[in-house]
């Protein structure tokens, strides 16, 4: 980071202008469209986890430590819901778990989108750097939208830059925020 001399697109966006903007939204869309692009070798078609084929890490998932692999979207979305079984509503797993489909497809994703980690430069809106790639990996394709709206990173600047660069999934993220409090 420190050899790249551009910006955070936070600290930038503010005072970019129109066209620095729209340049910035139309190369992360092309980044993220190409990215997203990428899937797991057909005999790995469901598998989920991390680059290398191992676990993964994902600081939303077990704070500090890998999980998985898991072998298909279901097993994933079982993964998530498994902290409700030992709540005070266990019979809740049922209403969490039906709106987690496991149709979604697996795509490579940063996992970790945020304005934090994107460097731009502010005058001409090119994207000249994506950082932080620890959590990357091959995850249901609704995953790299919720990762993005993690924690305090909803600002409705944020929010309106995603709705153009990459699908939203707003039931699965309204899910796993709820689901997270588990």
């Amino acid at each position: 980071m420190e050899r790249l001399t551009r910006i955070e697109l936070g600290k930038a966006w503010p005072a970019m202008c129109e066209n620095a903007r729209d340049r910035t939204i139309n190369e992360l869309k092309s980044y993220l469209e190409q990215l997203h692009a990428i899937r797991p070798l057909a005999y790995e078609a469901g598998w989920i986890g991390s680059c290398s084929k191992g676990p993964a890490y994902d600081h939303r998932l077990d704070d500090m430590s890998t999980c998985g692999p898991w072998t298909s979207v279901g097993e994933y979305h079982d993964f998530l819901v498994a902290p409700v079984k030992a709540s005070p509503r266990p019979d809740w797993v049922a209403k969490f778990r039906s709106k987690l489909p496991d149709s979604h497809g697996i795509a490579f994703a940063h996992a970790d989108l945020s304005w934090e980690n994107i460097l731009v430069d502010p005058d001409s809106g090119k994207v000249t750097g994506i950082l932080d790639w620890e959590m990357a990996g091959f995850w249901p394709g609704w995953w790299e939208y919720r990762k993005a709206l993690y924690g305090a990173r909803s600002q409705s600047w944020w929010r309106d830059i995603l709705r153009k660069v990459i699908e939203e999934y707003r039931e699965e993220t309204d899910n796993d925020m709820d689901l997270e409090m588990f």
